[in-house]
């Protein structure tokens, strides 16, 4: 985000009331990073989503079945509560199914009493048909944490793919370097047939129902790896 904008990103889609931006810290009164610069992810209104994604070098490593690593470091002002029938996302690994539409696979959502993190197979319920494990057929499941993401503060995040369109693959997450989900024997996106296949990561704010409005959080040194990137609080 050093060069001021987000000339860095494949795509920014936006729906309802929400937006990505490039920003300074000073302005958004949060302490510096790494630069000066960071992008700015807000649901601005009663609901929308904000959705920033890498496309070729994800697909890229998806396609040679290489595991791959994506780490970012993130900021909350303040926590994000919100209601039982509301949500909150903040990253998606997704998917484009045999018709070519994309899916969401995997995201990282909060929970709206304790900030802690949820991981979600097919959020969307369009994921595949069966998983994430064999024999799994729930159309959308979500596994819990028992950390809460730190406020006030930067937060590092660290996400292992290992690519697989059969229950081969491999899913974990880390924050602050202590383990929250960790997976095994899972698939992580469409096979390639048809027009499926093609696989990319998101990062997001999108949610509804949320207190604060605007809803916003901040990312900075984004990476895409093939091993985990130091640690440097």
């Amino acid at each position: 985000m050093e060069t001021g904008d987000l000339s860095q990103w494949d795509d920014q889609t936006n729906s309802g009331s929400a937006s990505s931006t490039a920003v300074t810290a000073f302005s958004a009164g949060i302490p510096p990073k790494s630069g000066n610069w960071v992008m700015k992810q807000s649901v601005t209104g009663s609901s929308g989503g904000t959705r920033m994604g890498r496309f070729p070098e994800i697909d890229a490593l998806t396609k040679a079945g290489t595991t791959f690593y994506v780490s970012w470091w993130d900021y909350y002002p303040s926590r994000i509560s919100f209601g039982p029938s509301d949500m909150y996302g903040i990253w998606q690994l997704a998917s484009k199914d045999a018709n070519g539409v994309p899916q969401p696979i995997w995201a990282l959502l909060l929970n709206g009493t304790d900030g802690t993190l949820g991981l979600g197979w097919s959020p969307s319920a369009g994921g595949p048909a069966e998983g994430p494990h064999a024999g799994e057929f729930t159309s959308r499941r979500v596994y819990t944490s028992t950390l809460p993401v730190p406020v006030g503060q930067w937060v590092f995040f660290e996400i292992m793919i290992k690519p697989a369109a059969d229950f081969t693959g491999a899913f974990k997450v880390w924050m602050n370097h202590q383990v929250l989900f960790d997976l095994s024997l899972v698939k992580t996106r469409f096979p390639d047939t048809a027009l499926g296949g093609f696989t990319y990561v998101t990062h997001l704010a999108y949610g509804s129902g949320l207190t604060p409005t605007p809803a916003s959080h901040y990312v900075d040194d984004v990476t895409i790896s093939l091993g985990r990137m130091p640690y440097a609080p």
